[in-house]
């Protein structure tokens, strides 16, 4: 079952520090995490196999949340005319709702 912050594309995670690729700091900005401060972007799988569990700071997640979420609106017929039958608008605007704070 993915949640909505699973639709956020994260940087290549061969490229993560080991810090980002295990949640300490936001895979963007490298800012310290907290578990207050942090959202989860889902366990992830590098391509030599190593497990990674990708956070973000809310500003940066909610920076690419909107940013996904206005690059798939553009492109989705049904997001233009219902976003709540569509489950990937749906889950991109769950997205932006649970990066704010």
């Amino acid at each position: 079952m993915h949640t909505a912050a699973d639709l956020l594309p994260v940087p290549k995670l061969d490229g993560l520090t080991d810090q980002q690729a295990r949640g300490a700091t936001c895979v963007w900005d490298e800012t310290p995490l907290t578990a207050t401060t942090a959202i989860d972007l889902g366990e992830r799988t590098a391509t030599e196999g190593r497990r990674c569990f990708p956070r973000a700071c809310r500003p940066c997640a909610m920076r690419k949340a909107m940013d996904a979420l206005l690059a798939h609106n553009g492109s989705c017929e049904q997001c233009v005319d219902d976003h709540t039958q569509c489950p990937t608008g749906l889950g991109l605007v769950r997205a932006v709702r649970e990066a704010r704070w």
